[in-house]
């Protein structure tokens, strides 16, 4: 067998036989790495410790104390949730579930509502699961052997994500002792390895793959950490972070209210409206000090307006419509563009006037499920402080770095120092032809490099992939 050269975090390389496990190459290296180790790091991938290495690589192995095996130990948790939800409640689908900021979730089909109580019950479960410290295994089934295994435990949220994994890509299936579920992977090497700084915070409801014409599901959240001290640590800030909780405060400081007639949108009481006017004001003397022009759009406009910006095309479900008695739909504006661009059109213009560049503080409205509505931070009706600026593609770099630095003083003056600015790409439902995205790309790229170059540093850059808007790329 031929062999392969491994390249450690030190730099230092080695050969080995070709086909090596994490878990063998652990134990070459030393048998306490070995014996703390959960999985491994593969040219900047994390993989399975029994998985083979079979090309030249970097490779790093991970122990449970490691920040890599946070997400491990937060992944592995959510099966164990998902194990002990089936074993207390046989013929409950699981569906999908996760790695989340800080934690886990998982959703599931099952007959009846889950009831407060439960969580303590399914913690207790997962408890007896964990102390069992069954290995996590990996097997590679054929598409039909998946779907059969699925299709007799009534388990149809499976087969349609196995129908929705691309042909030659590998069905995996993790077993964590007599129990499997369909998973990407990674995993760590057992149950055991999770520990028991975990807790279930709460219920919400869901819909299948977010859709909400979809199936409704019940949603377990939970968190994970590598101890107990780091739990304890996260649960007192949860706790201190609900006291602060603007919802709370707009009730307690008589600032604004919610109300059943009016999902998503808010009541200003009189002192905090003039909170509210005070941040415009603020925001309105930065904007014109360095050149914007205040406008205002207005609130309806005909289907056929949506239809020739692509909004009704790309965003119509999150907008609200209307057909009048004389035949024609209509739409509220779920943003300000198209009003902006029918402004800037309107009327003869010059070269000499670029770059234009307007503001509104304008009133949008869009539909959000009503799972997803969250007090002042996700609502159906709100204030969007929009600019636009017109300018020719020699003046874009220069208006693109005006706009950060503007920004970044606005955050400064509101306490905020650390700022991280990415760069979001095409998504994949977009308009407009690939050679107009990878020029906009480009000349963002470049300015996101400018940006971080200015800084010293200060400034941390990165893209996020496929986060861009319909109509182009953003930061």
């Amino acid at each position: 067998m031929s062999d392969i050269t491994l390249t450690f975090p030190d730099g230092a390389s080695r050969a080995y036989a070709k086909g090596i496990t994490g878990k063998a190459l652990a134990e070459s290296i030393a048998k306490t790495l070995a014996r703390r180790a959960v999985a491994m790091v593969l040219d900047g991938r994390i993989a399975d410790l029994a998985d083979p290495i079979t090309a030249d690589a970097k490779v790093q192995i991970i122990a449970r104390t490691d920040p890599e095996a946070l997400e491990l130990i937060r992944h592995d948790a959510a099966h164990v949730m998902a194990e002990a939800v089936q074993a207390l409640w046989p013929g409950t689908q699981v569906t999908i579930g996760p790695v989340i900021e800080n934690g886990f979730f998982y959703d599931f089909a099952k007959q009846g509502p889950f009831h407060p109580d439960d969580l303590a019950k399914i913690e207790a479960k997962m408890r007896e699961i964990i102390a069992r410290n069954a290995p996590f295994t990996k097997e590679l089934w054929s598409r039909d052997e998946a779907k059969a295994f699925f299709r007799k435990k009534g388990e149809h949220f499976k087969i349609e994500l196995i129908d929705a994994i691309p042909h030659g890509e590998d069905l995996k299936i993790y077993k964590q002792g007599d129990w499997l579920d369909l998973c990407r992977g990674p995993h760590m090497t057992s149950t055991g390895q999770i520990g028991n700084a975990f807790k279930l915070t709460h219920f919400a409801g869901s819909y299948w793959r977010g859709d909400a014409q979809g199936q409704r599901l019940q949603r377990i959240y939970g968190t994970a950490w590598a101890t107990e001290q780091d739990l304890a640590a996260y649960l007192t800030r949860i706790a201190e972070a609900e006291k602060r909780d603007h919802r709370k405060l707009g009730r307690e400081m008589d600032l604004f209210h919610f109300q059943e007639e009016g999902p998503g949108v808010v009541f200003w009481h009189p002192k905090g409206w003039q909170l509210f006017q005070g941040l415009i004001n603020y925001m309105r003397r930065r904007q014109n000090a360095v050149g914007y022009r205040e406008v205002n759009g207005t609130q309806l406009l005909d289907k056929s307006l949506w239809e020739t910006s692509g909004h009704w095309q790309t965003f119509r479900e999150s907008m609200f419509t209307t057909v009048t008695d004389d035949e024609r739909e209509f739409a509220i504006k779920p943003m300000n563009c198209p009003g902006h661009i029918q402004i800037f059109k309107h009327g003869l213009r010059s070269y000499r006037e670029l770059p234009y560049r307007v503001a509104e503080f304008g009133i949008v409205h869009r539909y959000e499920p009503s799972g997803a509505l969250h007090g002042l931070m996700r609502v159906r009706g709100f204030t969007q402080d929009d600019a636009h600026i017109f300018c020719t593609h020699a003046q874009l770099a220069e208006e693109c770095l005006k706009i950060n630095d503007l920004i970044l003083s606005i955050y400064r003056d509101f306490g905020f120092e650390q700022v991280v600015v990415k760069l979001s790409t095409r998504p994949e439902k977009r308009v407009g032809a690939d050679a107009l995205w990878d020029r906009a790309e480009a000349d963002m790229s470049e300015v996101l490099d400018q940006i971080a170059q200015q800084s010293g540093g200060k400034i941390k850059t990165g893209i996020n992939p496929g986060e861009g808007a319909f109509y182009g790329p953003k930061f």
